[in-house]
Formats: structure tokens, sequence, C-alpha cells
């Protein structure tokens, strides 16, 4: 289980106050790190928050995108 970075703890924040500590590592995408926020199963949140972490630098990305990087993570 690979350490999630305090960048992306920081970014997460208020999700991680409102839901807790729940980040996981998905896998590289375009040279980065990916990691998305894990809902508790018993809350109705929409579309899901990944974080891309490159270089020092992190983006957050949600919406049909964010469906889209986690689909290439899935495996069938």
């Amino acid at each position: 289980m690979k350490e999630i970075p305090q960048i992306v703890k920081n970014t997460a924040k208020d999700l991680i106050e409102m839901y807790g500590d729940k980040i996981d590592y998905l896998g590289k995408y375009e040279g980065a790190d990916v990691y998305s926020f894990h809902f508790p199963n018993d809350v109705d949140t929409g579309f899901p928050f990944v974080f891309i972490c490159k270089n020092g630098k992190i983006s957050e990305i949600t919406g049909f995108e964010a469906l889209d990087i986690i689909s290439l993570f899935v495996k069938e």
C-alpha cells in the first residue's frame, strides 16, 4: 500500500474532515501518481474526486474526466 503524500491530503482536507481519511492510490497516469477519494458506502455524492500528483504539483479533478481516469484502473 502506497503512502498518501501530504499534498494530496491537504488538497482533500475538506473531504477528509467530512468523511474521514479514505484516499486510495490508483496508479500511474501520464507519468503522474493518481489518487481517488473513497466516500463511505452510505453517502450519495455524485462524481468522484481524483487527485493527480506530478513533480510536487497537484490537480483535483471531478466530473466526467474523473470517471474517465478511474476507468483506466478498473480491472474487468
